[in-house]
């Protein structure tokens, strides 16, 4: 894969403004983001993404680029390939109630983005495994809904074919909620989530 047009924003306005200008036009670019050690500004991670999900485009594939930095592909998303996962679920929440959502962004994902407030249920086989042990069940409960959501989306987005997977991040969540910890990224969605 060929690395294309490489551009560099020092931060997320200028990261928003570039998609803003050629969210419609552009079929790819590569963002280039140096590491930490260099001192250079880049643009964190989640900026990056929550910058995508805005105007309709993914991350994919990081190549380095030199010694100090790499370029990540980003390219709009396709309406018919896209799975939206819970972490960018609650990130559309929060972009949509910061008013930064655009219709681009809305458009391929519009049929899976749902509300905050919209039923949801633990499978079956996650909760009997969390039900195992009272003390973890009882502390999952005093969880916030939108860790709740997010850590079973996590594991059941593995699918059938990866049940390997699925049950090893179920048997780390069960570890983490027996300590009463929570762990990984969870967006404010309701301004403190």
């Amino acid at each position: 894969m060929e690395i294309t047009e490489v551009f560099y924003p020092h931060h997320r306005s200028q990261w928003r403004d570039w998609l803003e200008a050629h969210h419609q036009t552009k079929t790819e670019v590569w963002l280039r983001t140096f590491r930490k050690a260099t001192g250079k500004p880049s643009l964190s991670y989640d900026d990056m993404v929550e910058e995508c999900l805005c105007f309709g485009w993914i991350d994919g594939v990081v190549r380095k680029y030199c010694e100090e930095s790499t370029v990540q592909r980003i390219t709009p998303r396709r309406k018919k390939k896209t799975f939206l996962s819970e972490l960018n679920r609650q990130r559309v929440w929060k972009l949509q109630r910061l008013g930064l959502m655009t219709p681009a962004g809305l458009q391929p994902i519009e049929d899976q983005v749902g509300a905050p407030d919209d039923p949801w249920d633990v499978p079956d086989w996650i909760e009997s495994q969390l039900k195992e042990d009272p003390e973890v069940w009882d502390n999952f409960q005093q969880f916030s809904h939108f860790y709740r959501r997010l850590k079973v989306g996590w594991i059941n987005e593995c699918g059938p074919r990866r049940q390997e997977e699925a049950q090893k991040r179920l048997n780390y969540l069960i570890k983490m909620t027996r300590k009463g910890k929570m762990y990984g990224t969870a967006p404010e969605v309701e301004g403190g989530g």
